[in-house]
């Protein structure tokens, strides 16, 4: 306490009231710390014992705009070392999927004496933890601001976000979502597991030419692989397959499409010239589903539950999109989300199967800017508000360009790890930047790239991994978890 004090008298906010969560311990301060609460500060601000308070911290709040109910920001660890290097918890801006699965906001949090009320009050808020306390504030929030500058900083050594499962139990029953709650010890993370009230139609899209590749030692027709799987597989079944084939396509790969699929299946031809775009959208004018699953012909279904736990996410009309995290066949990660740091990155790609991320940044449900379209669930609705697929961006970028519209017509997009698929993105062609297409997609959404709201501007740029912007070992090592 002597330390969070001392960081106050520096920044000459000494003289404030403070209120102390002492658990049964005595405490006293020297001359100009006030015990107690003022009911007519306009701001609050919760700091665990031990930490300081920067100046950014309180600079913020007196200049936030009248809308802004929450501030957070990033927090220094400063732990001895023999390299005598500070490390940092660089953080995205509120994703309330992600606050579910843990407290990745800190302890540190600047709020509204408004809102401290409508949550429940001082002496309620600082006899929980810091998890419980962030879920309360932010359930009555309306504008919740992340500041990528440093907000206090720490002795802890730990860099794992704490996770309370109580709290979140009783955070959904508040906001009234229907979910089974369990808690990983081992990350540690809250998984909320939506129930699904029904079971809609799922109008599978698989654009193909039919072409074979080596899966497991055997040649294998893809895109029968990825059908014959799905029906093998999933647990969820109610789902009929548009497979928009290219002229080229064998005439066993038809066959075999439709003894496997029956009349859960159609063939759609296509005669023109390479747009995955294109193909896609034809394929969805084809289906009848309330939703839609984006799926390349070279992927296969891993956990059996993956449809359910994707489709429970649209339980909630503010989601768009949904995506699960994708491995190479040698169970690599190939994709785990998209940032944009500026480029468009698929985080983690070519990392082990069991990577944590920073601050278990992988192990997560969370929002995302977007998701590959190699394997993207959407609803109808959503599709044809948003126009599809923009027919501009044939290879490679679709995906993005429709992540973005949908996001900029309301919805969120969300990543799941805990629906997993293979991706054998290089049996099928190898990825290739047209440059036309990348100053497209700059010219429209740059503004957006150069910004990532769930990326950090003090993180290292152009890379797949959330590392801070500082080149040591230990940096990376950080960034693996």
């Amino acid at each position: 306490m002597a330390a969070t004090a001392d960081s106050l008298r520096g920044l000459g906010f000494g003289r404030r009231h403070w209120h102390l969560a002492l658990n049964g311990s005595p405490a006293s301060f020297g001359r100009r710390i006030v015990l107690g609460d003022d009911p007519a500060a306009e701001w609050v601000v919760f700091v665990a014992a031990g930490d300081r308070i920067t100046r950014d911290a309180l600079h913020f709040a007196r200049t936030a705009a009248t809308e802004i109910d929450v501030l957070y920001g990033d927090t220094r660890h400063d732990v001895k070392r023999d390299d005598r290097l500070p490390s940092y918890q660089r953080r995205p801006s509120f994703s309330p999927e992600r606050l579910r699965s843990h407290n990745y906001i800190g302890d540190t949090i600047v709020v509204r004496r408004r809102l401290v009320d409508a949550a429940g009050g001082l002496a309620a808020l600082t006899a929980t933890d810091a998890h419980d306390r962030n879920l309360r504030l932010c359930e009555h929030a309306k504008v919740i601001t992340r500041v990528a500058e440093i907000f206090n900083v720490t002795p802890s050594a730990n860099f794992l976000p704490a996770a309370n499962r109580e709290a979140v139990i009783q955070h959904l029953a508040r906001v009234g979502i229907a979910a089974d709650v369990e808690f990983d010890a081992e990350t540690p993370c809250v998984r909320v597991r939506r129930r699904l009230s029904r079971r809609p139609l799922v109008s599978v899209i698989i654009p193909t030419r039919g072409s074979s590749a080596e899966i497991r030692g055997t040649t294998v027709p893809l895109v029968v692989n990825t059908v014959q799987t799905m029906l093998e597989k999933s647990t969820y079944q109610q789902l009929e397959f548009i497979i928009v084939a290219d002229t080229p396509t064998p005439l066993e790969v038809r066959d075999a499409l439709s003894r496997i699929g029956g009349d859960r299946l159609m063939i759609v031809d296509y005669d023109q010239a390479f747009n995955f775009a294109v193909k896609n959208n034809i394929g969805v004018a084809h289906s009848s589903g309330e939703f839609v699953l984006l799926l390349n012909d070279d992927t296969e279904i891993i956990t059996a539950d993956a449809l359910e736990t994707m489709l429970a996410f649209f339980e909630d009309p503010t989601v768009g999109i949904v995506g699960p995290i994708l491995h190479f066949e040698d169970g690599t990660i190939q994709s785990a989300g998209h940032i944009f740091s500026p480029d468009p990155t698929d985080m983690y790609r070519l990392q082990p199967a069991d990577t944590r991320g920073a601050h278990n940044y992988v192990r997560v449900q969370r929002e995302a800017s977007s998701v590959i379209a190699a394997c993207l669930l959407t609803s109808r609705k959503v599709f044809e508000e948003v126009g599809g697929l923009s027919v501009q961006f044939p290879g490679n970028w679709n995906d993005i360009d429709f992540a973005l519209k949908v996001q900029q017509a309301g919805y969120r997009v969300i990543f799941t790890p805990h629906a997993k698929f293979f991706h054998f993105e290089s049996k099928t062609r190898v990825a290739l930047r047209i440059e036309a297409e990348v100053a497209k997609l700059g010219h429209r959404w740059g503004d957006i790239l150069d910004d990532d709201p769930y990326f950090n501007p003090r993180l290292q740029r152009y890379i797949n991994l959330w590392r801070s912007d500082f080149h040591t070992d230990r940096s990376y090592e950080e960034a693996m978890g």
